[in-house]
């Protein structure tokens, strides 16, 4: 597969408030530079991201699904404010999104369980669970004007992410230590 000279990449806005840049994923990589439609198609979407930093490290293979799912941070979901290209060296420092999304005009009119059943897809229950509170959000903004976040799974979502950064911290020390090492 031949490296692109530019990324699409997303501003995403997350249930906190925070603005976040993101890189998409290859095969929406290819699909925005296939589809000009899909750009119009990405506004305002609801994308699955990760909410914390990837464990650094050797990837684990398709077929150890157990070890996969222990180096995924927790996921969640985001509105896409906008859709950019930027050249591959900027691209590279974003976390990388998933797969996932569903357009402004499906999830402002279909009913949660479907949002839901398509956007959890295969992900650890905990994160499924932050998927289920996150839409519900998304959901709620449409009708409510303050809608606040499920404040038990944004505590959930903060442990998760402190464990996370942790073992990313704990993995850059083992790593030093041995490349020290006498």
């Amino acid at each position: 597969m031949a490296r692109l000279k530019n990324y699409w990449c997303a501003k995403v806005i997350r249930t906190n408030g925070r603005t976040v840049q993101y890189r998409l994923t290859m095969d929406l990589q290819h699909a925005l530079n296939g589809d000009p439609q899909g750009r119009n198609e990405m506004q305002n979407a609801l994308l699955v991201i990760p909410l914390a930093p990837y464990l650094p490290g050797r990837k684990p293979r398709k077929s150890q699904p157990q070890a996969r799912k222990k180096s995924d941070p927790p996921f969640g979901i985001g509105r896409v404010i906008e859709i950019y290209r930027l050249p591959a060296n900027v691209a590279q420092r974003f976390q990388v999104t998933r797969s996932q999304f569903i357009g402004r005009e499906y999830w402002t009119t279909r009913p949660f369980k479907i949002c839901n059943t398509y956007l959890r897809h295969d992900y650890p229950w905990l994160s499924q669970k932050q998927i289920a509170a996150d839409i519900t959000y998304w959901q709620n903004r449409l009708f409510k004007d303050h809608p606040r976040e499920n404040r038990f799974w944004r505590f959930i979502t903060r442990q998760r992410v402190h464990h996370q950064l942790k073992q990313i911290q704990h993995r850059r020390f083992r790593y030093e230590q041995k490349k020290w090492r006498m």
